[in-house]
């Protein structure tokens, strides 16, 4: 098949130059892939087959894809065990006698080398370009455009590059991610890093759904991920979602997005993130529909584009979160709220639930954004703002082919596997404020549409990403461990309390469900997969049988649920009951070979591409419908999701917990880092009212008369920081002992504390200072010392770890000079408070200063 080029609009037959009949040539460890014949014609797979015939890759192979090329994959390119590299020629290397090149004069770029699915001839296709599993299976892609549109032009492809090895680092760099509705890069496994500068992530949206279109989507949270110098235009939905776990780091500097339907990240859960220095335009420009801002169980009048939601308690403390929003340019187009409806709300760039905690804590800092400045794009895509309401309205509406917003001037919109070079974007813009906007001096957005800024930030980048993280210090709690209360050893004053009623699991946004089991037999088998769609009446969510998507509809990229109550429905089942349905291979379009499997263990996984579904297991029945392997809630392993115990007051994580009568005692074994102090975070529950109790390392006791508080007939689970106490370093033994019965330990945490947790002293000018309280720990009272230069209003507060504010000491105007306070120990109701670590906080006009103390009862 001859494939044909646009650059900006004009068409251009390439000329073919071949050095041989080989489909890679090796250049040391680099292996140039080509991508067509002699003919000229596109060799299907090349790109995968090189892959899987290099079997004496050497550790550093690089396959280099040629200018102009177009990569087809036919079958996806799997890996496991090494580090997949694929580069794409750059215009500079690209030999004009063997590039295919564009123009009347055949001597103009063609652009990056592009990777395509395309159909087989039995018109069926892959639905993933790249796959990755095992630990370690690195990949770095660099120079490439992925085009999500396969050779029809279907875009429904859900996550085209499936990441699902563990501990892997992912890199994308100068890579174009264009026309997909829904994402795709997939990271599906814990301990991930991604890294991805300089590229572009455009016209990623879908007819059907406002939550269709986003760059990234993670499963289960990541370790380092960053995001910077990258431009995002069309964005239906959110650029990142990570809803089940938090990304221990974040950065997203220095990105330019345009058309960023909804808000800035699904999921919220910030650990440490550095949002700085980017351009939003038209962000949120979705708004938000009567039957969103009624909801009566919502907190907040507005969603906000950019959020804070609050931490799991497993993840951390809003004490020891670092969360940074600056430097930001925010504008909308008025022309878009003049086009909706007056029901229609346009969202701020914060709500007020997100600016609490701003406002709240000194390690959360929003500074210095420039809200409602417009930047004066030099090609600002105006003419589809009419189709880009047009979508959401007929969303809105029910109508699942709604009009799309794609912008691409120039483009044959009837050829599927043509491009358009360059890119008919241009995002620089003259407006002096956000030229000289950044933390830096540099100009705000992507750098590179700015080459000489970019060149200035490249040189300095380790101090500018320096000062940018120094901007909000945490407290260092350093989580040495975390565990089930059942994977602990007890005594005989203790036992394990597993539920053993209906159970289930209610997903939303984020997470997954997945059982593990064994098959004896290799064969045909089947699901009955037992599901609730409560008040919905179309659902659709990820079934995976050993990794492997199985769909029902080719309208849809994943299962698909629907009741009589929805329109056209194929296949209706009850609604507001649970219900089996029975997926079986004959019912499938797409995953039907993975129900053949062989003797041994094999995976079922639920993952939420709709959410807000219910769902009590799955079984596992054979030929003849007979259930071989039954798969209950209290079976499976879980993250994200709602765990329900039906009829049962308390529902703790897992299904099981540890019930200490009086005199019980749980144990684990902990790796305790250095020699310092520790803290012990116990979830638990205490329905019959406060037990009393001991923490014990190495079974000698360090703290007693731990106060577990509660009250009779309360099933409220809920949690408790000890004092600190020191450890050796080493393996140790830690103990929860009680005196009285009725305590219920669902989980523990055990955190390093990292000592004092003021912030560096050039934070408040000379003259004023917090000193740290004597005694520490102290019982009944301690004493605070601060120091004011010049007269001004002060605030002097104590918080506890969650963030609660505990009792305010001071509250005034106060002169200049050195003044003491005394604390009981008391809250603002005049009781004792908890034993424990707590925060006290200085702010005055010119600065803010928090230590930590300890008070014992």
């Amino acid at each position: 098949m001859k494939l044909r080029y646009y650059a900006i609009g004009l068409l251009a037959v390439f000329a073919v130059a071949m050095t041989g009949p080989l489909q890679a040539r090796a250049q040391g460890s680099e292996l140039v892939v080509e991508w067509a014949d002699a003919n000229g014609d596109v060799i299907v797979n090349a790109l995968r087959d090189a892959i899987a015939n290099d079997t004496d890759r050497p550790a550093d192979r690089v396959y280099v894809l040629k200018r102009g090329g177009f990569y087809w994959i036919e079958d996806r390119i799997q890996y496991d065990g090494f580090h997949l590299r694929i580069r794409g020629q750059t215009a500079e290397e690209a030999d004009p006698e063997e590039a295919f090149v564009c123009g009347p004069a055949f001597n103009e770029d063609c652009g990056p080398a592009i990777i395509q699915r395309v159909r087989r001839e039995d018109q069926s296709i892959d639905p993933v370009m790249i796959q990755n599993t095992g630990e370690g299976s690195h990949l770095t892609i660099r120079n490439v455009w992925l085009m999500g549109q396969d050779s029809d032009g279907i875009t429904t492809a859900y996550e085209q590059i499936q990441l699902d090895a563990t501990n892997a680092r992912f890199v994308f760099d100068n890579v174009i991610f264009d026309r997909n509705d829904w994402h795709f890069l997939g990271p599906n496994a814990s301990g991930v890093s991604m890294f991805v500068t300089n590229s572009v992530f455009r016209n990623i949206h879908g007819p059907s759904q406002q939550w269709e279109g986003l760059a990234v989507r993670f499963e289960v949270g990541a370790d380092s991920v960053v995001f910077d110098n990258n431009t995002f235009l069309n964005i239906g939905f959110t650029p990142f979602q990570s809803e089940a776990a938090p990304m221990n780091y974040f950065r997203a500097n220095h990105n330019t997005f345009v058309n960023i339907g909804r808000s800035f990240q699904a999921g919220a859960l910030w650990k440490e993130a550095y949002i700085t220095n980017n351009v939003f335009i038209n962000p949120f420009w979705h708004g938000e529909q009567p039957s969103e801002y009624n909801d009566p169980d919502r907190e907040d009048p507005y969603t906000g584009f950019f959020a804070i939601s609050a931490l799991p308690a497993r993840f951390g403390t809003n004490f020891d979160r670092e969360i940074v929003f600056a430097n930001n340019s925010y504008w909308r187009d008025p022309a878009l709220e003049a086009m909706y409806p007056d029901s229609i709300r346009m969202q701020p760039i914060v709500n007020d639930t997100t600016m609490g905690y701003f406002n709240a804590f000194e390690n959360m800092v929003f500074t210095d954004n420039y809200i409602g400045e417009r930047p004066d794009l030099v090609t600002y895509p105006a003419d589809i703002l009419d189709d880009m309401v047009a979508n959401i309205t007929q969303i809105r509406l029910g109508n699942s082919d709604s009009p799309t917003y794609r912008w691409d001037p120039g483009r044959d919109e009837e050829c599927f596997v043509c491009n358009i070079w360059p890119l008919p974007e241009n995002f620089s813009y003259t407006n002096q404020q956000l030229m000289a906007g950044g933390t830096d001096g540099l100009p705000l957005g992507d750098l590179n549409w700015f080459p000489e800024a970019k060149a200035t930030y490249e040189a300095n980048k380790a101090e500018f990403v320096a000062e940018i993280e120094a901007m909000a210090e945490g407290v260092t709690l350093e989580s040495v461990l975390l565990t089930e209360a059942e994977d602990g050893v007890t005594n005989e004053q203790a036992a394990v309390e597993a539920f053993d009623g209906f159970a289930s699991f209610f997903m939303q946004g984020s997470g997954y469900i997945e059982w593990t089991f064994t098959l004896e037999q290799a064969g045909t088998y089947g699901l009955n997969l037992h599901t609730n769609m409560r008040t919905e009446t179309q659902r659709g969510q990820r079934i995976l049988v050993d990794g492997t998507n199985l769909r029902n509809n080719s309208n849809f990229g994943e299962y698909y649920f629907c009741t009589a109550a929805q329109e056209g429905c194929p296949s209706p089942i009850p609604g507001q009951q649970w219900t089996t349905v029975e997926i079986r291979a004959d019912g499938l379009i797409e995953g039907a070979e993975a129900l053949t499997m062989e003797a041994g263990t094999h995976t079922v996984r639920i993952e939420p591409s709709w959410g807000w579904q219910g769902f009590s297991g799955v079984d596992i029945v054979d030929g003849g419908g007979n259930v071989v392997v039954q798969n209950r809630a209290i079976d499976a392993r879980y993250e994200g999701v709602q765990a329900e115990c039906e009829g049962a007051e308390y529902c703790p994580q897992g299904f099981r917990s540890v019930l200490l009568n009086a005199g019980g005692q749980v144990s684990w074994n902990v790796e305790a880092p250095y020699d310092g102090s520790y803290t012990v975070r116990v979830f638990y529950q205490a329905s019959e009212g406060p037990v009393t109790g001991q923490v014990l390392v190495d079974d000698q006791v360090v703290l007693s008369g731990v106060t577990f508080d509660g009250e009779a007939g309360d099933p409220s689970g809920r949690d408790l920081f000890t004092e600190s106490f020191t450890m050796a370093p080493g393996v140790r033994k830690i103990t929860i002992a009680t005196d009285q019965g009725g305590l219920r330990i669902d989980y523990i945490q055990v955190l390093a504390f990292g000592g004092s947790t003021a912030t560096e002293p050039d934070e408040l000018p000379a003259g004023y200072s917090l000193s740290q309280n004597y005694p520490n720990p102290f019982n009944p009272t301690t004493t605070i010392v601060y120091s004011l230069a010049e007269p001004g209003a002060v605030r002097l507060t104590i918080y506890d770890l969650l963030g609660r504010e505990v009792r305010t000491l001071v509250d005034r105007d106060m002169p200049a000079g050195t003044f003491r306070v005394t604390w009981d120990g008391t809250g603002a109701e005049g009781s004792l408070v908890a034993s424990g670590l707590y925060l006290y906080r200085l702010e005055t006009a010119v600065g803010q200063q928090t230590r930590a103390m300890v008070f014992l009862k």
